[in-house]
């Protein structure tokens, strides 16, 4: 019944987004996404999508000409629109397009009309659970260990003993490294007699031998798992599977399909793109009986009491119990008797608890974050208090409420500011805010699926994807030191001179130290923060070549919140490899035409300052036989069309640069503020980004962001769906 009561929601649910309000349970607990039909594209969504790149998100002018306070007349304006825009594709923008736009541009940009006087609410709405969201909440909710991270799952160990074999040097070499025999150094532990390395590997099966003073290659008499090498030996075998249910890690998500982004969006939580598909439906259902398999045997021991003496007063206990945690709120009577009806349906007591478990993990009251609140007489809503702990809780630990916040809700404790502070300020002192700070760093930089990456072999013969976790991995570290150990400021997570290393990242940055696998502090001179982090240098370069293009867009869209329109269809691809030339030369005869130079005018000049290192992210002097020309230009810094200047010969250089920089606060901001309410902003909350980008700028301290985020007054009061502003 709830498989079919599930299915039978698919068709009301695939492609739309989540409904308006909480939709009703059944007491099968079964996913019913009707969403409400679709509203046409308001104004101010389409002056976003076709003219903000050029003319500035308030008209304040860019790669166009200023909008703002315009004195030309409307018709002026409507004839402009209606002929020449879009730039190079006017028909997108019909006569009635036109006059919408115009409009919107004459009420909404001017200085009285832009000057802000309050923070306005924001939307009120409902958020699917992301995987990782959903990963973390099953764990904390049945209290499954930490290790079902799937990263841990991909940890091996290994170990060769050399039988009384002196050895200068043993390596790990095989599919997962491209048979390196450099690339992977073990190091000798004394007290075991046994050269060891302890890595994380891809999904996959991997064959490997051990490399021993650079000419003998050994199979690994410890694994009786072998394979012929094509030359009468044998390698030995490793396979690692941690995405498929019933892996040695259970991950609740591993089925869920890949969350979508929308434009411009760097983070998995876009609610707006969120939607629950068949994919999703059918996926949620197996996962929860997957997880009911995990924690059958532990069913007593949630719901506290023994459902074999008492089955009618024990299932009513966990079904309060168990639903106010799953569901981040008390359950209502009606609900707590449909749960109580379907367990009563069960052949057992145990059965029963089973039953209400998998049906709560596919209620919407349990996939959905209700940030939905109380209509007041104003037109807006405010959020309930339990909303409030649900937000707070994902936002700063991306993962449900603990009891401490639900009993703060319980008590009215969150009704007011300094309490929402307070526990705020609790939360943000847990080890677990440190989690959400490293999904957003590696979102914010674009580093997630660095390991999906390749790199010729022949160039980069160090690259593997367990390379490229590892650089992920130190990335993370690194931003989550600034913000909980470090001086917690914007200005370090751009200027420091250190970061994290294992033995073979600290051979990319040419430092030492770390001789193991463990990740380590170390000094990095030459870098600057984030810019020099090996997994953003090799992220944004191609696979056989640095890239200027990727690189430069990444300081302008990233981290300076400056966007362009896309390229023309017949731009061309990235240019060959000349030996003859460096990148540099390269790019410039690929970016010599007038149609380009609008846009790359503000990319290369950034791109070429990054030469100083190749497409893994290590220092280099020269390309091929030729010196590197490394020096840069971070122009127009605080605004494109401003024409101001900020050259730089260092990494270091542009790091001070953007530390100092009025945009690259604001941006800094701003992308918090999308990671923390799951939206892109709109004109409506360009107020409460600017306040918060001042606060930053007065402050500098990344965590007391987080709690400015929390503490704004748009965090608890909402436009009411179908009202307010």
């Amino acid at each position: 019944a709830l498989v079919a009561s599930a299915l039978g929601s698919i068709a009301g649910c695939e492609g739309q987004g989540p409904p308006a309000r909480p939709p009703s349970d059944d007491g099968g607990g079964a996913v019913d996404a009707g969403a409400a039909p679709p509203v046409a594209e308001g104004a101010a969504a389409l002056y976003g999508r076709l003219c903000a790149s050029c003319h500035g998100e308030v008209g304040q002018g860019g790669l166009g000409p200023r909008l703002s306070d315009w004195s030309r007349g409307r018709a002026s304006l409507v004839e402009i629109i209606d002929v020449r825009m879009p730039q190079g594709a006017p028909d997108r923008c019909d006569a009635a397009c036109s006059e919408t736009l115009a409009d919107f541009i004459l009420a909404r940009f001017t200085t009285e009309a832009l000057a802000c006087r309050e923070v306005p609410p924001s939307p009120a709405r409902l958020r699917l659970l992301t995987r990782r969201e959903l990963r973390a909440t099953v764990r904390d909710l049945l209290g499954l260990p930490s290790s079902a991270d799937p990263e841990a799952c991909r940890t091996r160990s290994f170990a060769f003993d050399p039988r009384g074999r002196v050895l200068g040097t043993v390596f790990l070499a095989g599919t997962f490294n491209g048979w390196s025999s450099t690339a992977w150094p073990m190091t000798y532990d004394a007290g075991r007699g046994a050269w060891t390395l302890t890595r994380a590997l891809p999904d996959g099966t991997h064959q490997y031998k051990f490399v021993l003073d650079g000419r003998d290659w050994v199979r690994d008499d410890a694994n009786p798992d072998t394979a012929p090498d094509g030359f009468g030996g044998f390698n030995s075998v490793v396979r690692v599977d941690c995405s498929a249910t019933g892996s040695t890690v259970f991950d609740p998500a591993a089925g869920l399909p890949t969350e979508s982004r929308g434009e411009d969006f760097l983070f998995d939580d876009d609610a707006a793109a969120a939607a629950i598909t068949a994919a999703h439906v059918d996926a949620l259902l197996r996962a929860s009986s997957d997880t009911l398999a995990q924690v059958r045997g532990r069913l007593g021991a949630l719901a506290g009491c023994d459902v074999s003496a008492d089955r009618v007063g024990c299932t009513a206990s966990f079904v309060s119990g168990f639903g106010r945690r799953a569901f981040r709120r008390p359950l209502d009577a009606d609900e707590v008797s449909r749960y109580a009806a379907l367990a009563a349906a069960q052949p057992s007591g145990l059965d029963g608890l089973g039953a209400v478990l998998r049906a709560m993990l596919v209620s919407p009251s349990f996939l959905y974050r209700a940030e939905i609140g109380a209509p007041q007489a104003d037109g807006t809503a405010l959020l309930t208090a339990y909303e409030r702990a649900s937000a707070l809780s994902y936002q700063l630990w991306g993962t449900m409420p603990d009891d401490a916040l639900l009993d703060a809700a319980a008590s009215g404790a969150l009704e007011t500011p300094e309490g929402l502070e307070a526990q705020a300020r609790r939360l943000l002192a847990d080890p677990r805010a440190r989690g959400p700070v490293g999904d957003f760093a590696a979102m914010w930089l674009g580093v997630e699926g660095l390991d999906e990456q390749t790199k010729r072999a022949d160039l980069f013969p160090a690259w593997s994807p367990a390379l490229g976790a590892t650089m992920r991995a130190a990335t993370r570290a690194f931003v989550t030191s600034v913000v909980f150990d470090g001086s917690h400021s914007l200005r370090e997570l751009f200027t420091a001179d250190w970061g994290y290393a294992d033995a073979q990242l600290a051979s990319i940055y040419g430092v030492s130290g770390p001789t193991g696998a463990a990740l380590e502090r170390v000094g990095r001179p030459g870098r600057a923060g984030v810019l020099g982090e090996a997994s953003v240098l090799a992220r944004y370069a191609h696979s056989d070549q640095t890239s200027p293009i990727r690189r430069g867009l990444l300081v302008r869209r990233n981290l300076l919140c400056q966007n362009f329109p896309p390229p023309p269809p017949d731009a061309g691809g990235v240019p060959d490899v000349d030996p003859s030339a460096t990148t540099r030369e390269r790019f410039r005869q690929h970016t010599a035409e007038m149609r380009c130079a609008s846009c790359h005018r503000y990319i290369d000049g950034i791109g070429f300052g990054f030469e100083s290192f190749d497409a893994l992210g290590a220092a280099r002097t020269t390309e091929g036989s030729r010196p590197i020309d490394s020096s840069g230009d971070l122009n127009d810094v605080e605004g494109l069309g401003t024409s101001t200047s900020a050259p730089f010969s260092t990494l270091p250089e542009l790091g001070a640069v953007l530390a100092g920089s009025e945009a690259a606060t604001e941006c800094f901001a701003r992308q918090y503020f999308r990671f923390a309410r799951g939206y892109h902003e709109t004109l409506e909350d360009r107020c409460t980004i600017e306040r918060l980008a001042a606060r930053l700028r007065a402050h500098g301290d990344l965590r007391e962001l987080m709690i400015d985020v929390v503490t704004s007054p748009d965090f608890v009061r909402r436009r009411a769906p179908g009202g307010g502003l």
